[in-house]
């Protein structure tokens, strides 16, 4: 057996280290205080566009949506739209085996103190209702409803509007179940107070944090999720989010909303989302990541603006959108499937609202944006089935309303 001195193959591996740095260096020199470590961190936002009755196919596209999650690898990923007790279960069954640390809050709804809506009031909607919309349920009616009876609204009083839209999420909804529900007290936010978010990630969440915006939501709830992971052995701050939308095509804004229009309410999330992120970061790294429903335009990728000033808010404070700079739209009617099922017409308008916004990072550092889950997936009728029917399976469209957004940063 040949015997080798352990302190002589010390010495010869760290001559031979040495010579392999010396050797990278083009012009022999030592260059070893240019050699550092580097830091890294993948961070990711997807809306999963999982609101039942608002978004085409949401059963079906569930178990597509399981599946794309469970085979993804980031540090940490965070989810909008994942509203139903049954979406946000089947969700984290299927991204805990790679996502150990999951955060969400329960729901919470805010009830009226009685009926929401008198039979003489919410009467000229439902003969609307029954009339235009005869015999639809779920994504139909919710659909016809808006289309053809947002005429009435403007006649309801706040209390009443509200509980209206909040009916929304209501599985196969009809006629009578909104009639039922509003002329009784009844919640002000679809999805029973849902925030619809899940913030997960293979590093321990710590310090959670829950930023409520809950008296100042309108339709949905909304709120921020935050928390502190230790990587590459220093602290970063993660946000997790989905303010308020702008539904003004939609839907006018109620007169129970506080902030005299859609971009109003988002607006004011966004200041609270940045003063609170820099309180609690300081001077660390803060990776904040959402469906923000805010984007700056970008004639070079075909991006239009959406709530530009607002988003303006998070550069102006010192943020950086690597996304924005990088990508091109992630809520797409050119080549969503998706969105040109739910009636989207192409060339409406190309958006980039999905952001993993930066900050507190070395002027050094390197961004990487990527889109993802952008492929057309093959979705099948369910049984019993809901909204794609038997004849019309399978069924290529995307797996969300929304592209998602992977960014990957490096720093010395």
């Amino acid at each position: 057996m040949k015997i080798v001195d352990k302190k002589l193959l010390s010495i010869t591996g760290v001559s031979l280290l040495s010579m392999a740095l010396l050797s990278a260096c083009s012009d022999g020199s030592d260059n070893r205080d240019t050699v550092e470590p580097t830091q890294s961190i993948t961070v990711t936002s997807y809306n999963a566009g999982l609101a039942l009755n608002f978004v085409p196919f949401t059963n079906e596209r569930l178990v597509v949506n399981e599946a794309l999650l469970a085979d993804y690898d980031s540090d940490v990923i965070c989810l909008q739209e994942v509203w139903l007790e049954d979406q946000v279960e089947a969700v984290t069954a299927a991204i805990e085996g790679t996502y150990p640390h999951i955060y969400t809050v329960e729901p919470e709804q805010v009830f009226s103190d009685s009926a929401a809506c008198t039979t003489e009031e919410i009467a000229g909607f439902e003969d609307c209702a029954r009339t235009q919309c005869d015999g639809l349920t779920g994504s139909g009616l919710v659909g016809c409803a808006l289309a053809q009876c947002s005429a009435f609204f403007p006649d309801l009083s706040p209390v009443c509007t509200d509980a209206v839209f909040a009916t929304v999420g209501i599985p196969d909804v009809t006629v009578d179940q909104v009639i039922d529900t509003v002329t009784q007290p009844a919640g002000k936010f679809a999805f029973d107070g849902s925030l619809g978010l899940i913030l997960a990630s293979k590093h321990d969440l710590r310090n959670r944090e829950f930023q409520d915006f809950i008296d100042d939501s309108t339709s949905n709830h909304r709120g921020a999720l935050y928390a502190e992971i230790e990587l590459n052995s220093a602290s970063h701050v993660i946000g997790c989010t989905h303010p308020t939308a702008n539904l003004a095509e939609t839907i006018d804004y109620p007169p129970s909303g506080k902030h005299g229009s859609w971009e109003g309410e988002n607006r004011f999330m966004q200041q609270e989302m940045i003063a609170f992120a820099n309180e609690k970061a300081g001077d660390r790294p803060i990776f904040f990541a959402g469906d923000f429903n805010c984007g700056l335009p970008n004639a070079s990728n075909g991006v239009v603006g959406e709530f530009a000033d607002n988003c303006q808010l998070w550069l102006d404070d010192g943020f950086v959108d690597p996304a924005g700079d990088q990508l091109p739209c992630t809520f797409c009617y050119d080549e969503n499937l998706l969105l040109q099922e739910e009636g989207g017409q192409q060339g409406a308008g190309n958006e980039l609202i999905d952001h993993v916004f930066v900050k507190n990072l070395p002027a050094t550092s390197r961004f990487v944006a990527e889109r993802i889950f952008d492929d057309p997936v093959s979705i099948e009728a369910l049984v019993p089935p809901s909204e794609l029917q038997p004849e019309d399976s399978p069924m290529m469209t995307h797996p969300s309303d929304h592209f998602g957004v992977e960014l990957e940063v490096t720093w010395p």
